[in-house]
């Protein structure tokens, strides 16, 4: 998948899932994404950083991605340089997976990483992976959780959203519109 037409559907994703029934994850987090065959959950956990840990389990066969995600206002990080950072650990993974961070400043996306650059891919035990973007003075959101695209099982915990130095090297670029400007398809090709 693209990373803008990526950044396109967890925008969709965030509101319509804002529109769905609860998932039982802790307050604050939602599950969003295009994928229909994928679970999102707290898991117990052995060997971890902690003993729980959030899952996205994604059966053979799924094509598209979900996420675990929250949406916060980007007041209290605009003008700043965000890193977001967790420990992941994944099981077989077919396509790739990643933390990603989004700040929206308006309709327009002003800042987006999902790591799709440097994917997350196969399995591996936990480790450290991390987002670093610079959020404008006129942000109004951060979106930030992790995503599975396609098959497999990718946990993580020990999230941290931290304001960190200008001497920290960002790891996105700009983003694109959340929403399109104009519609399309309204009749079908």
């Amino acid at each position: 998948m693209k990373t803008y037409a990526l950044v396109a559907a967890i925008g969709v994703g965030v509101l319509a899932t804002a529109l769905a029934r609860p998932t039982g994850l802790p307050a604050g987090w939602q599950q969003s994404g295009d994928a229909q065959t994928c679970a999102g959950r707290v898991v117990a956990v052995d060997g971890a950083p902690s003993p729980r840990a959030f899952s996205i389990d994604c059966k053979p066969g799924t094509s598209g991605f979900s996420s675990l995600m929250q949406q916060i206002a980007g007041t209290d990080y605009a003008g700043k340089r965000v890193r977001l950072s967790a420990e992941l650990r994944a099981d077989r993974l077919a396509a790739w997976g990643g933390l990603w961070m989004r700040v929206d400043s308006g309709q327009r996306v002003a800042a987006f990483d999902n790591m799709y650059e440097r994917p997350l891919r196969g399995s591996f035990g936990w480790q450290r992976a991390e987002v670093v973007l610079d959020v404008p003075a006129d942000a109004t959101a951060l979106s930030f959780g992790f995503l599975l695209n396609g098959p497999g099982q990718l946990q993580a915990t020990h999230f941290q959203l931290d304001i960190v130095a200008q001497d920290v090297a960002t790891t996105g670029g700009p983003g694109a519109p959340v929403l399109p400007r104009q519609p399309s398809h309204l009749t079908p090709p």
